[in-house]
């Protein structure tokens, strides 16, 4: 958990921000690339490819670890002995900031808000009791600023020092520097001839870091993909202008440490956007989606769920049928974790949670009211 010769590219692509931006290894770097041979006969694709950044970290891979090489690397050099973040109770945002946060001796508060149920959600509420969570849960989004006020008095308590704040997702222009860097690990991968330059690249839009990383990064890299995002989280906090404001972000925190990205602002009309997968609501699984992760499952071996990645997978194949592309070059970036750690806790007491906690363990699961495969 040092730094390396080699890594993080950003480093290597903009030297003025070396010495100048904590980081700190978490992640087992470059993520591989492949093809998804399966699904695309099945959909008469002429290549689909993938990144595999749910290889991320046998720890707990995903995407939330390019972000937190950056995110908690501050935190250790400003010296806090905590860490506070926020996200729905199944959050894999949460969960990646406690097990990557206590290798490096931070302590997490989660402050936590209700979802619809799913398998996931008990893995991860028992993963994050296991690697020693501090819960706050708010039963409901208006009591949210109380629950931080009780976080961060916990923190004051245990620690003398409030705890770093880290926002939903990861997401800040630190956060986003995660996602600068994947693009430039994709084009030394392409360069390597692993696989050739997708036109296409299509990635979750949730918290927007990772999106918003991508898009700087593949003009930093020399690339011509369109990174299509698609969005899997609420209107009216996930959309092309919120996107845009954390290219534009990121872009500025690059520029103010003297580097030249050599892009424009974004504006949100400049954003390919694929808008109608999200679902009624927040992880809320829709039947479209759970067909994706049935077909990358069984097709291809890569394990998706319902909330993020199978809603991207779908998006992408429909935005390839709709425009007529199916004949040209796609990458679809995996940011679900396929660590698989659900044995170390199968057999802990649920109770040992919270108990608002509880209900996720004893309420029915979306997958089995739809009649799909309960995957932990």
């Amino acid at each position: 958990m040092t730094m390396t010769d080699n890594r993080p590219l950003l480093f290597e692509r903009f030297p003025s921000l070396r010495g100048d931006v904590e980081w700190l290894e978490l992640g087992e770097y470059p993520t591989p690339v492949g093809e998804l041979k399966g699904i695309a006969a099945a959909k008469g694709l002429s290549a689909l490819y993938i990144k595999r950044d749910d290889l991320s970290s046998p720890h707990y891979g995903g995407n939330k670890v390019r972000k937190l090489e950056f995110v908690l690397a501050r935190a250790k050099a400003l010296g806090h002995k905590s860490v506070m973040t926020f996200g729905a109770a199944g959050s894999n945002h949460v969960l990646a900031t406690v097990i990557h946060g206590r290798r490096l001796g931070l302590r997490t508060i989660a402050v936590m808000f209700p979802q619809p149920n799913a398998a996931y959600v008990r893995k991860n509420l028992l993963l994050d009791m296991a690697n020693d969570a501090t819960f706050v849960y708010a039963d409901s989004m208006a009591k949210l600023p109380l629950a931080v006020s009780k976080g961060m008095a916990m923190a004051m308590e245990q620690d003398g020092r409030a705890p770093y704040l880290i926002p939903p997702g990861g997401t800040s222009a630190r956060g986003c520097l995660g996602y600068i860097d994947g693009a430039l690990e994709l084009k030394r991968q392409v360069e390597a001839g692993l696989l050739p330059e997708p036109e296409f690249i299509f990635v979750t839009l949730g918290s927007s870091g990772t999106a918003a990383g991508l898009m700087l990064g593949v003009v930093a890299a020399g690339m011509k993909s369109l990174v299509v995002p698609v969005r899997v989280v609420d209107r009216y906090m996930c959309n092309s202008y919120v996107l845009a404001l954390h290219v534009n972000n990121a872009r500025r925190f690059l520029m103010e440490r003297g580097a030249d990205i050599m892009s424009r602002p974004v504006a949100a009309r400049d954003i390919a956007l694929v808008d109608e997968f999200a679902g009624d609501y927040y992880a809320r699984f829709t039947d479209e989606c759970m067909e994706a992760v049935a077909m990358a499952r069984d097709l291809d071996g890569i394990k998706l769920e319902g909330t993020y990645t199978g809603k991207t997978m779908a998006g992408a194949l429909d935005f390839l049928e709709r425009h007529g592309l199916k004949s040209r070059r796609s990458l679809f970036w995996n940011t679900y974790s396929s660590a698989e750690l659900y044995e170390s806790v199968s057999d802990l007491d649920y109770r040992g949670l919270p108990e608002p906690l509880h209900r996720y363990f004893e309420e029915p699961l979306q997958e089995e009211e739809m009649g799909c495969e309960v995957v932990y």
